[in-house]
């Protein structure tokens, strides 16, 4: 028997068939967790959906929109269908499915076995699959050591949004991972460089932080408006928190720079920053005195 056809009866093995899959309520507790991980960037692209972030595929579920189980079990064939044909982004989302309970049953062993035929066959998704199950234990025991790996496979491979994970994790430190904010930072930039919005609000809240050991109030201004003029409103909000605390003194003695980043962050959305729209004649009573 050929290698192919060893693989092709493996997966028919693994992947039950449309009729005999087990479905799942989607509640609104299942909706809110089913979140880790992703599918392939393809399953957006097909939607005909451009320019999406990394947070818009995380929300992303090929069955989410499917609420008749006939059309799920129908979708469910269809990727079974290209799995079989060796498509590893089919795989990938079969294995994110069976991972969140998302439609699909929860099943994080078969989710994981998945994941790694995916990532053998050239998936980058998966190998972020496979770092999401180790950091949050779900299929095997949480394994910050074994996330660490496969996330820095993910980002050689091509998903940008490894970085800001590992600099999350590094940032933070784990029972298994001493906190270092150098590693951090490092990992935050290496996000930059990919322009991940959310990579540059880490990193410019972290270098802006008084009490990391990589304070750097320059650096953390400049990321932090690199990712709000792209609309990363936590950035937004977090320079109108800075420049709030700072209009009694140098370098906002006007409070022109505060308004200015809380009148964006109100355009992006921001509740917290529309609540300070009234402080406008608290600050202006407070510049006149000063």
């Amino acid at each position: 028997m050929s290698k192919s056809a060893d693989v092709f009866n493996l997966m028919d093995n693994l992947l039950p068939r449309a009729e005999h899959v087990e479905l799942a309520e989607l509640d609104e507790l299942t909706r809110l967790y089913a979140g880790i991980g992703m599918p392939s960037l393809r399953v957006m692209e097909l939607s005909g959906v451009a320019g999406v972030t990394y947070h818009q595929i995380k929300a992303a579920n090929p069955l989410l929109g499917l609420v008749d189980p006939i059309r799920v079990r129908h979708r469910y064939a269809e990727l079974r269908g290209q799995a079989l044909q060796g498509d590893a982004e089919a795989l990938n989302d079969l294995g994110w499915l069976w991972l969140n309970g998302a439609r699909l049953k929860a099943i994080p062993a078969l989710a994981r076995r998945l994941f790694k035929l995916a990532a053998v066959m050239g998936s980058a998704e998966a190998l972020f699959n496979l770092a999401e199950q180790a950091f949050y234990g779900k299929g095997l025991a949480v394994n910050p050591v074994l996330a660490i790996d496969y996330y820095e496979q993910a980002f050689e491979a091509g998903i940008p949004c490894a970085a800001q994970a590992l600099g999350s994790l590094y940032e933070r430190g784990d029972e298994c991972v001493i906190a270092d904010h150098g590693k951090a930072i490092s990992w935050y930039k290496k996000g930059a460089a990919e322009h991940d919005a959310m990579a540059c609000f880490l990193l410019g809240r972290l270098a802006l932080d008084e009490e990391s050991t990589e304070y750097d109030p320059a650096l953390g201004l400049y990321w932090l408006q690199w990712a709000a003029m792209k609309g990363e409103v936590l950035a937004t909000e977090r320079l109108t928190d800075f420049y709030f605390s700072t209009f009694e003194s140098p370098p906002d003695p006007d409070g022109l720079l505060f308004r200015f980043w809380r009148d964006l962050a109100i355009s992006q959305g921001s509740s917290w920053a529309r609540g300070l729209h009234d402080l406008d004649g608290t600050i202006q009573s407070a510049c006149k005195s000063s």
